[in-house]
């Protein structure tokens, strides 16, 4: 691996692990429902006025938006407003490896050699040694089971995204986030309807 290689992958790394600061920030004066429409239509525009939908199915396409983007993170910020430690959270969501290599071995019969699962035990291990060690009893189990959620829709989504193949990344994240846009969008407007009902 390059240097260039090797500042960018550390690049990645802190910027995950930053992500989590501000998510916990926003969450602070926000529902997770509304970060998360906010979130997405960041990204969606004006991108979607200048790129081009990929050559996707609808089908595959509003799939990858349901599981990678509003599953995903509207359990995440979930998770976190109901007091799952920030960077537990970004731990446990990890365990997504694990539900991804499981799902392609069930479902498209993708060989798993003993010593992958011998990674999986090790790393597994390794996971829940540290969640345990640096908050021990300080984890609500209601947010841990909506992070292990957010990781399994993670994993659906990475298995979307192999059955849809090749295809322009960018514009992949970019109509997909639409998608997660309008679902959100619709879950806001449906909590606003209910609670004005309610007030009635």
């Amino acid at each position: 691996m390059s240097i260039k290689d090797s500042l960018i992958a550390l690049a990645v790394v802190l910027l995950w692990g930053v992500n989590f600061f501000f998510i916990r920030l926003g969450l602070t004066e926000m529902t997770p429902m509304v970060l998360g429409m906010l979130r997405f239509m960041l990204v969606v525009f004006p991108a979607i006025l200048l790129i081009r939908k990929p050559d996707v199915p609808w089908r595959w396409l509003m799939l990858y938006g349901l599981v990678i983007s509003f599953g995903q993170f509207s359990l995440m910020f979930t998770a976190i407003a109901v007091g799952m430690p920030t960077g537990l959270t970004a731990l446990v969501l990890q365990a997504q490896a694990f539900f991804t290599v499981l799902m392609a071995a069930l479902i498209w019969r993708e060989p798993v050699k003993p010593n992958h699962w011998l990674a999986l035990v090790v790393a597994a291990v390794g996971l829940a040694m540290i969640g345990i060690g640096q908050h021990s009893g300080n984890v609500p189990l209601f947010g841990l089971v909506l992070v292990l959620a957010a990781a399994l829709s993670w994993a659906c989504g990475n298995l979307v995204v192999k059955r849809i193949g090749r295809v322009n990344p960018l514009a992949l994240v970019v109509w997909g986030n639409a998608v997660a846009s309008c679902l959100l969008l619709c879950v806001r407007f449906c909590k606003v309807v209910c609670t004005m009902w309610r007030a009635n």
